[in-house]
């Protein structure tokens, strides 16, 4: 995280995500050695500022590489984090793990929301951020506690992959379901099962949850409003040497053979981390589809099949709808020109949620005369044939064959920064 200076573009303040040796968190990793240091914690998304506190919010990636843990024994800050710094300086200040030693990609990409609220009847600065894992983490800003509870629950293990014998659980409900269907000729499970030399089916997968759609909040309803994507990801571990430059995962996760891919959209009560009312849709919602909602009541959110629409916020009942042409996988944008309120969303679809692409900007206004859009085609409902998946892969490792001292090119430059491509 860097702070520049506005006029001039100097550079004031630089902070890490990663600690450095002898700094704080650096226990969390494997003592350096010769060999490459395998790291992470990149930043997805925009920071949130608090001018009163004077303090900076941001959450963090995974590391790397993403699905072989057997590299970076220990919890691995920053990595999948909420971190808060002093906005002047970049100093530490404090920092939630969502997600300890992560092995599933399961980083936190959504910005997190500030708002304020009142616990027992005293008023308290929160933060949430909606996490891939289905859950939203509500803390208090002023020093990162938890403002729900989060319990720290044993999980499976597997010492190979020097997996974390606890993770961080919200008290209150998940938006996406957090166990995968039983699947013929697959071992399935649940959130944080590991995996090593057996592929493994699991939900949410590292799509989500929430991915980088962002989650409004509105002081009036006290809801959070939260996209989620429904995916069961087949994980599995193939180690790989580090070559600078190239792709690190050591594994990958695709789409399960005709498993749903499908979504939530979710009003979450900020006081009790509960559902207050739920949409189940057809595509997944969690890879780019945000929303806005107004002091008006009204929510607004755009979808991958292309409709625009319009609920109201406190019970999410449709209102109206509007076909842009191609995937609203964008959050709209509320503004005023000289007195006039408009709504504006950009339709220009989604590699993740495989919604048609093009290059369209809507704005409306009460006065808006323009017609919609014809249909455009609708994302896939089911991941790709599991059967082609497994030759591709086949195919891919006897061409790369993974740790020769002398014959490795790294990982298949098809595979994306986070060693699946999307639905298939």
């Amino acid at each position: 995280m860097t702070a520049l200076d506005a006029k001039t573009g100097k550079i004031l303040w630089r902070a890490f995500t990663v600690p450095g040796p002898d700094e704080f968190g650096s226990d969390t990793w494997p003592a350096p050695s010769g060999a490459a240091i395998p790291r992470g914690a990149p930043i997805w998304n925009t920071p949130a500022l608090d001018p009163q506190l004077g303090l900076i919010y941001f959450a963090t990636g995974n590391c790397g590489p993403d699905y072989d843990g057997s590299v970076r024994e220990g919890d691995n800050l920053f990595c999948a984090s909420i971190i808060a710094l002093k906005a002047k300086t970049g100093a530490y200040v404090w920092h939630f793990q969502e997600v300890h030693h992560d092995i599933w990609d399961y980083d936190a990409a959504s910005p997190v929301v500030l708002f304020d609220t009142m616990v027992d009847g005293r008023p308290r600065k929160g933060i949430a951020q909606a996490g891939k894992t289905g859950w939203v983490y509500i803390l208090d800003r002023t020093n990162g506690k938890p403002l729900i509870g989060i319990d720290e629950r044993p999980v499976p293990q597997e010492p190979r992959q020097k997996t974390a014998k606890t993770q961080p659980y919200p008290q209150g409900d998940a938006t996406v379901p957090q166990c995968a269907e039983p699947q013929l000729d697959l071992k399935t499970g649940c959130i944080f099962e590991p995996f090593w030399d057996e592929p493994v089916g699991l939900q949410p997968s590292g799509q989500g949850g929430t991915n980088w759609s962002p989650m409004p909040y509105s002081p009036d309803t006290g809801y959070f409003y939260v996209p989620g994507s429904i995916r069961t990801s087949v994980f599995e571990r193939f180690p790989r040497q580090y070559r600078r430059g190239h792709v690190y995962t050591s594994g990958s996760q695709e789409a399960a053979v005709h498993t749903p891919l499908a979504g939530t959209f979710t009003a979450i009560d900020s006081n009790t981390n509960k559902i207050s009312w739920q949409h189940k849709m057809p595509y997944r919602m969690g890879g780019g589809s945000g929303s806005s909602v107004t002091a008006g009541g009204l929510l607004f959110r755009g979808e991958p099949d292309g409709n625009f629409v319009a609920v109201d916020a406190v019970t999410g009942k449709l209102l109206w709808k509007f076909q842009t042409g191609f995937g609203a996988d964008a959050p709209p944008i509320v503004y005023e020109v000289d007195g006039e309120q408009y709504i504006a969303i950009a339709a220009g679809g989604n590699s993740i949620q495989r919604s048609a692409t093009g290059d369209a900007v809507w704005s409306f206004s009460l006065k808006g005369e323009l017609g919609p859009a014809w249909w455009p085609p609708t994302p896939p409902p089911t991941g790709l044939d599991l059967g082609l998946y497994w030759r591709i892969r086949s195919g891919l490792l006897s061409i790369w064959p993974g740790n020769g001292p002398e014959g490795h090119l790294g990982e298949p430059s098809e595979q994306g920064a986070h060693g699946d491509r999307g639905d298939r």
